[in-house]
């Protein structure tokens, strides 16, 4: 049913392309996956295949991801649903409106990052070369974060007003600024500092902290053999955090707008969880600390990392913390928004000010 005519333009929700960009990110990793069985079946890949597949893979993904966006975000300029409310750069304003041209500069500037990133990442791991199994899983991660990330900056570009035009007030998900900011760089040091600290005490309670003869720093728990437990209590720190943030924030936002419920759809895919605080928590710590338990030494295995060193584990530790936070926060966010959580939410609050 249409409801255009019963929304006015300040109440009318408008959906941006990277809220629901899995067609972008299908056809990225479809084309790159047969990328993979075509050229690196059944052998795998050394090194300078990666440095090389970096440059290939960020070409493809920039031609994929500006496709789409593009097309979708014209089409909303055409039909005057582009969001007023944005934050505006003056940096990308000044890059070219037409896509080919910002794709070219796009395309130069992420195989740059894309080539980085691996070379210091495979290197400081010491991966010479990765089997099929081994390569197919970790392009299948980088290749999702790549397209996300390249998908932000081209919503971003043609969101600015020199392009979009806008009239219209956008009242959903807020759109997001993908440019570096110094309380990331914050949050990431300080990440970091405090797994150091994590897996210090940890060294010293499931077994001690040894350092060998050429300098390296060992704690059992960087072993396949420790590294299950490792992740039951990583689960359960993870689980318990993520979850008190997330409901916190949820339910601060509820409380000052009530009228969301109004809007709130129901989604069985989450309203199944429980509602309660404690519940939720329960459920979501458990669920985790298993999935760590399992995750953390299959990813060792699947790389032929039997040890890592304490430096190479604190970088994986926070890796893996940074992936595992997203789907959980998309996960109980959804829950949290759903109808039954929001009237449950408003009733409690009502009743206990």
């Amino acid at each position: 049913m249409n409801t255009d005519s019963q929304n006015s333009p300040k109440t009318q929700p408008v959906s941006l392309p990277y809220i629901d960009n899995a067609k972008a990110i299908l056809i990225t990793l479809a084309i790159n996956i047969g990328a993979v069985f075509m050229f690196q079946w059944p052998d795998g890949i050394a090194y300078s295949g990666v440095m090389l597949d970096s440059v290939v893979c960020a070409f493809i993904t920039v031609a994929i991801d500006m496709w789409v966006v593009y097309a979708g975000l014209k089409k909303m300029r055409a039909r005057g649903e582009m969001p007023i409310n944005v934050p505006e750069s003056g940096l990308m304003q000044r890059l070219p409106q037409n896509p080919v041209a910002l794709g070219a500069v796009y395309a130069l500037v992420f195989a740059a990052i894309t080539i980085g990133f691996n070379a210091v990442l495979l290197r400081f791991f010491g991966i010479r070369e990765m089997n099929f199994a081994a390569w197919t899983v970790y392009k299948l991660v980088y290749v999702t974060v790549l397209s996300v990330k390249i998908v932000e900056f081209c919503i971003f570009r043609y969101v600015q007003p020199d392009w979009s035009n806008a009239t219209k007030e956008y009242l959903g998900r807020p759109v997001k600024n993908p440019m570096p900011k110094v309380s990331v760089f914050k949050e990431m040091v300080g990440g970091v500092t405090g797994n150091l600290a994590m897996n210090i005490i940890m060294g010293y309670v499931f077994g001690g902290i040894a350092i060998g003869a050429d300098g390296t720093v060992a704690i059992h728990p960087t072993t396949l053999e420790g590294i299950p437990i490792t992740g039951l209590i990583f689960g359960l720190i993870v689980g318990v955090l993520v979850t008190k943030g997330i409901v916190a924030e949820i339910n601060k936002t509820i409380t000052s707008y009530p009228a969301m419920l109004e809007t709130a759809v129901t989604d069985k895919r989450f309203s199944w969880m429980p509602r309660r605080k404690g519940a939720l928590t329960c459920l979501v710590t458990i669920c985790v600390m298993i999935f760590s338990a399992v995750a953390l030494p299959s990813i060792m295995a699947l790389f032929g990392k039997p040890f890592l060193n304490f430096y190479q584990f604190v970088v994986f530790i926070t890796a893996y913390a940074t992936m595992i936070s997203k789907p959980l926060s998309y996960i109980l966010i959804r829950r949290c928004t759903q109808p039954d959580y929001i009237r449950y939410t408003l009733e409690f609050r009502s009743t206990n000010p």
